[in-house]
């Protein structure tokens, strides 16, 4: 049984850095950025994204940059879904909930060899709750005239789940959607790390504060 809330958190000159043990290590399936965004009424969840590094002496490099994935400028909530790798071609593929024409939808997005910057593959309509790591194989296409409003969970400062959250505002598809990092704000933003292990056991770091 590992306790990921033991590892050391620590500051390195300009860096925050996290050790745990070479054991706890070999037990570790899958590892994500988790943000949350401070609106004034409670935390939107800004979802989970493979974003991490390590120093010299193999610890965890935290990322606090307080930038986020967006579309067209607006941070979204993304949760990493997948990462192939052959160690010459990659693809890794996210989702992004949203409503389209007032329809819950996941828009799915893209990174690969030709497109590192990211893209947007097309919006999966199948939208259920709590099934986030089944993706469809049979994508709809965005189109000129579509509806977009991005969504996220809220949950109070307490930490419970409150209801869903509106990012940003409805704007209507004009031209290829952009994705792009975007600042999410020092003061708002609070960045956690998720560990998976083996088991499919989900742990958490305590928030981590630059």
């Amino acid at each position: 049984q590992m306790n990921f809330f033991e590892a050391t958190v620590a500051s390195n000159g300009d860096d925050v850095v996290m050790s745990i043990s070479d054991e706890q290590w070999e037990l570790v399936h899958e590892l994500d950025l988790n943000m949350f965004y401070d609106t004034g009424k409670g935390y939107a969840d800004l979802g989970l994204d493979n974003v991490y590094g390590f120093d010299s002496q193999n610890r965890l490099v935290a990322d606090t940059t307080k930038a986020w994935l967006g579309i067209n400028g607006q941070p979204v909530a993304y949760y990493h879904l997948s990462t192939e790798d052959d160690g010459e071609n990659y693809r890794i593929t996210g989702r992004i909930p949203a409503l389209l024409n007032d329809e819950y939808v996941n828009l799915i997005v893209i990174f690969d060899n030709d497109h590192p910057g990211g893209y947007v593959a097309g919006v999966q309509v199948d939208y259920k709750e709590g099934q986030t790591d089944t993706l469809s194989k049979n994508l709809d296409e965005i189109v000129d005239g579509d509806r977009i409003q991005f969504i996220c969970d809220l949950y109070t400062y307490d930490d419970q789940y409150e209801d869903t959250y509106t990012l940003g505002s409805e704007f209507t598809v004009d031209g290829e959607l952009q994705v792009q990092d975007v600042a999410v704000g020092d003061d708002a933003a609070r960045i956690t790390y998720r560990f998976t292990d083996i088991y499919n056991n989900e742990y958490w770091t305590p928030v981590i504060e630059e």
